[in-house]
């Protein structure tokens, strides 16, 4: 039997195939483009975890879209590809997310980061000055200066590795946790191309497990872990302000008043948003002399609050979630610096030592200079003495901060420095109040000290 079309019935399925093919093809792009918004990621996904946005929104990344980082700036076949291993999250979605949860999903950083973040940026040392206020009555002001050393040292003939040459791939570790918080194993390339290994005097591991246990390569991320979702401590967010000029340092206890408004415990969004309405109207009772006395500084607070309402609403939920239990600013470890989690000394603590003993280099100055605190910004005498001083060897040593009484043996630190006072009034070089007033509590000088 023969089946013979004619030419209007060609045309017909021709026209069905066009539509049928520009209609799925407009609803496959649409669905493409939905699924990669923000708005599909932040309630699709993020709405069982809405933490994760609220930072993001307050970060300096918040005009970056989520998957430029979580699936990378690639092209259209290799972004569906890397899309596709995401249907492992549809459980979580059904089931709920760990909380504080991590994103394993993040691609290279030549695909990400490095779209904006040239390595021809990074090339050369920081001079980083930061200021910080009191809780007292007048905020009082005091400015940390030091260069930080993304290439290294510049003078004094010592090893110039920067920070920076953490990412150059020599670098590989073993953590115990899926927020790489606590490693116990770090193997180093040195540039002659000695490995040395360094494990942990208080592993938890065995030395078989160790020994077998899949390395990791850092990376930038390793300690910029929270570049797009940043829970700042407040009292940061505060200081920025006050340096910034945007709160009046005038207006007394200010900076307590308003640590003590992110401290308050709320149940939601909406309590937290109340709490700040009637934020001002509860510093004037609480101050109501000082009011009265500098107006000025009292309306530049007003207009603060009122302008910032909605910024401090998301910043009370972004620094302590009322949804969920026990999850605070402090549930997400943020790995640059050393001050409120362990960041710097995950490695550099001086628990990690290679077999002879020798620690990963403990001493603050491989990365940055020593501390500078001023008032007034007048520098201290005996700080600019050190600039000309050549460091002695054994200044050099990876665990010249724990050891350095027994490296001088009978001399006195005074033999070339000044008559040493010890405190934390930046009077003299050991009361430099940038090492001592903090409490370091993740360095652990103890593991080297064998006590």
């Amino acid at each position: 039997m023969t089946v013979n079309f004619t030419v209007k019935t060609t045309l017909v399925g021709i026209a069905l195939f066009l539509v049928a093919f520009v209609v799925l093809g407009s609803v496959s792009v649409v669905g493409w483009e939905v699924s990669n918004s923000n708005w599909f990621c932040t309630n699709a996904c993020h709405q069982v975890h809405p933490e994760e946005p609220i930072a993001q929104s307050l970060s300096a990344h918040a005009n970056i879209n989520c998957v430029d980082c979580h699936i990378g700036r690639l092209s259209f076949f290799p972004a569906m590809i890397k899309k596709s291993s995401h249907v492992k999250h549809v459980w979580s979605i059904l089931t709920g997310w760990e909380r504080p949860t991590y994103a394993p999903s993040l691609g290279h950083v030549g695909n990400t980061c490095e779209g904006c973040h040239t390595e021809g940026t990074h090339k050369y040392n920081l001079l980083g000055s930061k200021s910080s206020f009191a809780t007292d009555k007048d905020n009082t002001e005091s400015r940390l200066t030091m260069t930080l050393r993304n290439v290294g040292r510049i003078f004094g003939g010592e090893d110039r590795r920067g920070m920076n040459w953490h990412t150059s791939g020599n670098v590989k570790f073993v953590a115990t946790d899926p927020q790489k918080q606590n490693i116990e194993l770090v193997e180093a390339t040195l540039p002659g191309g000695e490995v040395v290994t360094y494990k942990s005097v208080k592993a938890t591991m065995s030395d078989s497990d160790l020994a077998s246990a899949e390395r990791a390569t850092m990376g930038c991320m390793d300690c910029h872990n929270r570049a797009g979702h940043p829970f700042r401590d407040p009292e940061s967010v505060v200081d920025a302000a006050f340096a910034s000029g945007e709160l009046n340092r005038k207006l007394p206890y200010a900076k307590k008043f308003i640590l003590d408004l992110f401290d308050t415990k709320v149940e939601s969004r909406e309590e937290a948003r109340e709490v700040v309405d009637h934020a001002y109207a509860t510093y004037r009772e609480a101050y109501p002399d000082e009011v009265i006395q500098d107006p000025e500084a009292s309306e530049s607070a007003r207009k603060f609050i009122e302008e910032r309402k909605e910024f401090l609403t998301d910043l009370m939920v972004s620094s302590d979630f009322p949804e969920a239990e026990d999850v605070t600013w402090k549930s997400f470890p943020d790995n640059l610096g050393h001050k409120n989690f362990p960041g710097c000394f995950r490695c550099h603590s001086g628990r990690l030592q290679d077999d002879e003993g020798t620690p990963i280099p403990v001493n603050c100055s491989a990365c940055h200079s020593l501390p500078l605190v001023t008032e007034r910004d007048q520098i201290p005498a005996y700080y600019l003495a050190l600039l000309d001083q050549k460091k002695p060897r054994n200044h050099r040593s990876p665990d010249w901060m724990s050891k350095h009484m027994d490296y001088l043996g009978d001399k006195k630190c005074s033999t070339c420095h000044e008559d040493i006072k010890f405190g934390v009034n930046d009077k003299t070089f050991c009361s430099n109040s940038g090492c001592h007033a903090p409490d370091w509590q993740y360095l652990d000088l103890s593991a080297l000290r064998n006590d």
